[in-house]
């Protein structure tokens, strides 16, 4: 085993006194015959959430990178150990040591992990060392004498599950060990043919405590966090799990740090920068064009035809503003798009990045490349079709790239990396000149100049962030953006219980259960019909007019099968509906719920009311503070819970029972509410509050049989605006 700029050979015996000091920390300990009980110290405390400690000392092995902090779903910042090592001062140098030596932290290993160390304590030239490695293997050695238990050769003891957070505490006291996972002992053993004593006293002659060194097996890749070190054995309160809270980061959409959501619904803008958009360069005439078009699982979609100089069909490309152009990255970038190709095409490109110089690229057969014009290259799967796309079928295909290497990811789920199942060839070493070639190209393409240019292939919502996703961000962002039945997101996080999708797109029915629709009644003949119509910024809406009986319109509303009735709510209920008002009607109504004895409704005004069981209540029944603007888009999305509701436009908290709300009323219990949104037949557009129908477009409502978080509600914003 080699290390760049230091060779340490653990297993050379040399001779070592081991010393430790009467003083610790401003204590003396007692004259003999008047000892007391020992005291439990914490010597050493590491946390990565602001970087390295200031003594600590990063390093590699041969071929190997430095230790980074990650972002971790479950821990927040960790430090990652990927062919690295940190050392650190020893905080146990010179301590009064009584009776052990304790650890305590977060790991999480790889798989067939088993030899390398997590921590070690060694002297100043590395000749004496003692080294714990996740299969509980726990060596020391000295010129005093040597101890080895666990070793992986005689057995594996199932230690720590690979690939999951572990909170592990090691107790060397001077009787034997003890060795917890998740609070419960896994092995602990009474040592009676070796003197343990000296194992113990030996950690106050150590110089260093290393992360990820120690071993005679280099690691593989290793995180931990929370690294604490203790004079003396802990207690309880020390072995038990500590709660993790407000450390890991919630899952949002789109993910932190997306700066790029192209949805390709007939339109290059990306959603997140109305700015920034693309454009079709046609290079030579295409027979056949590249062009939006419908898709019976996804809506509409891009097709890029094949094409290249001299092709039957021409030759036509995707130019798209690059978002992440001059942004900081954090640890690495991130692109995933859904990609359908119609055959597999083995040399010509998909996605492309070409500044004029350096060229990164992706195909249909899991092809991905990079080269900077000069020496620096790599080529992944070139020419093999292991890691193809399936033909004919939708894949999510999902590129992490850091400075250390990368991963590809299909459909949420891990298909090759820089390192594995992948037929990989190059002389790149650092690949943050890929990052680098992120963050200053003014441009992306579709199907442009790698080597080759166009492949054939429908692709959708292309997202770009400035930081690599984690997989369970990778599973959640493909479960978001699934889509069937022409374009319906099939079970995102952000809808909780969602029974209810109206895209209202030329018909009424309900998506997710075809068996549920609505219909349009005329109680007064309308002059001007409330219709379906092409609205320039959300594709097909529903045009409800203004309407009462003997208005000049006349008067008509919709009733809609009420897919919440028979649910059994979590917490409550919500419904969201995208609204633009033509004007302010300050009385009548968009959203009403109507059983023929309670009525709840909401209006442009941000009129929110309910009369029936249990009483009643009016917010903003006189009042346009929070009225929707006119002529615009927005999201609504009402909250009713048991103690109250929420209002939320475009994601933000606009008013609830408490804030910002002209309210007057003298209901109690909001269940009442809820349980009519759970045994109510139907919900109407235009119907009867105490008034009729106001004027307003309407689109894409949802129903869920549970309230929405200020999180969930933001990424229902972001995940639907146009």
């Amino acid at each position: 085993m080699n290390k760049k700029n230091r060779s340490i050979m653990v297993l050379i015996i040399l001779g070592f006194v081991g010393l430790w000091s009467c003083q610790d920390w401003g204590e003396m300990d007692p004259e003999a015959g008047n000892q007391v009980y020992p005291k439990l110290v914490l010597k050493g405390e590491y946390e990565f959430n602001s970087g390295f400690s200031e003594d600590a000392i990063l390093g590699s092995y041969e071929g190997g990178q430095d230790p980074t902090i990650i972002r971790d779903d479950f821990k927040g910042k960790v430090a990652q150990l990927s062919g690295g090592y940190i050392q650190l001062d020893n905080p146990l140098k010179d301590a009064s040591l009584q009776t052990g030596v304790s650890l305590t932290m977060w790991v999480k290993t790889s798989a067939d992990n088993l030899s390398g160390a997590i921590f070690s304590f060694a002297n100043e030239d590395n000749t004496a060392n003692f080294f714990f490695a996740p299969n509980g293997w726990m060596s020391y050695s000295s010129a005093a004498g040597s101890y080895d238990v666990n070793n992986p050769a005689d057995g594996a003891t199932d230690l720590l599950t690979p690939d999951e957070w572990h909170y592990l505490a090691v107790i060397v006291k001077n009787e034997g060990y003890s060795i917890y996972v998740d609070g419960e002992i896994k092995l602990e053993e009474t040592i009676t043919d070796f003197d343990f004593t000296q194992v113990v006293q030996a950690f106050s002659a150590y110089s260093y405590l290393y992360l990820g060194y120690g071993s005679t097996v280099q690691p593989l890749t290793t995180w931990v966090d929370d690294v604490s070190v203790y004079r003396n054995i802990i207690t309880a309160s020390q072995i038990a799990v500590p709660e993790v809270s407000n450390v890991g980061e919630p899952y949002q959409f789109p993910p932190r740090g997306t700066v790029g959501y192209y949805m390709l619904d007939n339109s290059f803008v990306n959603s997140l920068n109305d700015g920034q958009s693309g454009e079709l360069i046609t290079s030579e005439t295409q027979a056949t064009p590249s062009d939006f078009e419908v898709d019976a699982d996804r809506g509409t979609v891009w097709h890029q035809q094949e094409g290249w100089a001299g092709n039957a069909n021409g030759w036509a490309y995707t130019r798209f503003d690059n978002p992440v152009k001059g942004q900081t990255t954090e640890d690495g970038v991130s692109v995933s798009m859904w990609i359908n190709p119609p055959g597999l095409n083995w040399w010509d490109q998909i996605f492309v990045l070409n500044n004029g110089t350096a060229k990164f690229w992706f195909n249909a057969i899991g092809y991905m490349g990079f080269h900077d014009g000069g020496d620096v290259w790599f080529d992944c799967n070139q020419n093999t079709d292991e890691n193809a796309l399936e033909v004919g079928a939708w894949t999510f295909v999902t590129i992490n790239v850091t400075s250390s290497g990368f991963e590809v990811y299909y459909n949420g789920e891990l298909k090759f990396d820089n390192e594995n199942n992948g037929q990989f060839a190059g002389t790149i070493t650092d690949y943050s000149v890929i990052v680098d070639l992120l963050t200053t190209s003014d441009n992306f393409y579709l199907g442009y100049e790698s080597w080759w240019k166009a492949a054939p292939a429908l692709v959708d919502d292309i997202f770009l962030m400035t930081r690599p996703l984690t997989e369970d961000e990778i599973k959640n962002l493909y479960a978001d953006t699934q889509k069937s039945n022409g374009g319906v997101v099939t079970n995102p996080s952000y809808l909780p219980e969602l029974f209810g999708y109206y895209p209202l797109d030329n018909s009424f029915v309900n998506a997710l259960n075809s068996s549920q629709d609505g219909e349009l009644i005329i109680s007064e003949t309308q002059a001007t019909p409330s219709d379906f119509e092409d609205d320039a910024v959300r594709g097909t809406v529903w045009h409800q007019q203004e309407g009462w009986a003997g208005h000049a319109n006349g008067w008509a509303y919709t009733r809609f099968d009420n897919p919440l009735k028979g649910q059994t709510p979590e917490e409550g209920v919500s419904v969201s509906m995208w609204l633009n008002p033509p004007a302010l009607n300050w009385w009548d109504q968009i959203f009403v719920l109507n059983d023929g004895t309670s009525k709840f409704w909401f209006n442009a005004i941000g009129y929110l009311g309910y009369n029936g069981t249990g009483g009643y209540f009016d917010c903003q029944n006189n009042n346009a503070d929070n009225a929707l603007p006119v002529g615009e888009w927005t999201l609504v999305t009402i909250n009713i819970t048991n103690s109250g509701f929420e209002v939320y436009y475009n994601g933000e908290l606009k008013f609830d029972l408490e804030n910002n709300a002209a309210y007057a009323g003298d209901i109690t219990d909001f269940s009442n509410v809820v349980n009519m949104f759970t045994s109510s037949d139907n919900f109407y557009l235009g119907y009867e509050s105490w008034w009729k129908a106001a004027p307003a477009l309407v689109d894409d409502i949802y129903l869920c049989a549970s309230p929405l978080t200020e999180e969930q509600a933001v990424a229902l914003y972001n995940a639907t605006k146009k």
